[in-house]
């Protein structure tokens, strides 16, 4: 599903919980790893000659562990800024996914501070994978990302990459939640939509939860995550191609700021998960 996933870490920074994630996706049957630490153009300490030398041999080590634990593995120590980088090292490698930490709206210390996630993926064409660093106690922990999904859809055309990921995922866990927000005066239109995406799914062996919900999306989405104890909320951002920016749509920056689980965010640009 993800066969190469471009992973950014820093190491000055919490980065377990991404090494976890990374176990996972190779059990979802992902074969190769490009570990990513981008060291700021604006940031003295990052570029001194002790600090590059250290941080290299940090993920030299870190490359040598998870291969001898069987990982494909490959390292990339950039000079930049975060998101240009990484968006331009996910395709350079044609990857599938960009995965990255986050603490909510304080990213990774200063180095993903100003929310780079939300910079990544306006600037990628790759569904980009946001890890809670610190999730809530009460939700899934690390490395249990993928355990309960839930697909959060207004069935446009802008969420069929998300839809058509969110199935292959739920084929893996056997399970999914798939949540619509619409509202009154659309209610039987979005319950008709949403059978009619569940009777698909549930054609593919998934056992499928449907949500139909009236409310603000974003809070809606919240909302129903923290009900469901969903691990993982897969959504759709908006763009309309390159004539324009990749723009997230604000439901999308809000579920990445205020959602207690991991992000899968998924463009409509990445064709290959339209069938």
């Amino acid at each position: 599903m993800f066969d190469h996933t471009v992973v950014a870490v820093h190491f000055e920074s919490p980065y377990q919980p991404l090494l976890d994630a990374i176990g996972e996706l190779h059990k979802f049957g992902a074969k190769q790893f490009t570990l990513v630490d981008v060291l700021r153009i604006d940031d003295p300490d990052d570029l001194s000659e002790s600090h590059r030398a250290e941080a290299r041999r940090r993920l030299a080590q870190k490359q040598s562990d998870l291969q001898a634990a069987g990982y494909q593995v490959d390292i990339q120590q950039p000079i930049g800024f975060p998101a240009p980088e990484l968006a331009k090292i996910g395709r350079g490698y044609g990857a599938q996914l960009i995965l990255l930490g986050s603490r909510g709206e304080g990213l990774l210390r200063e180095f993903y501070h100003g929310s780079t996630v939300l910079e990544l993926a306006r600037q990628t064409a790759l569904p980009v994978l946001m890890e809670r660093i610190a999730p809530d106690p009460n939700t899934f922990g690390h490395g249990e990302t993928f355990q309960r999904p839930m697909l959060a859809t207004d069935f446009s055309k802008k969420a069929a990459a998300a839809q058509a990921l969110a199935q292959d995922i739920g084929e893996h866990t056997g399970a999914l939640t798939v949540l619509h927000v619409t509202d009154e005066d659309t209610r039987t239109e979005g319950q008709e939509r949403l059978q009619h995406f569940a009777e698909q799914a549930e054609a593919r062996g998934i056992e499928v939860t449907t949500r139909l919900e009236t409310g603000t999306p974003s809070r809606v989405i919240r909302n129903v995550a923290e009900k469901e104890r969903s691990s993982m909320v897969v959504v759709g951002k908006r763009g309309d191609g390159p004539g324009r920016d990749l723009a997230l749509g604000s439901t999308a920056q809000q579920v990445c700021r205020n959602c207690p689980c991991s992000v899968l965010l998924v463009p409509n640009e990445q064709g290959i998960w339209i069938r």
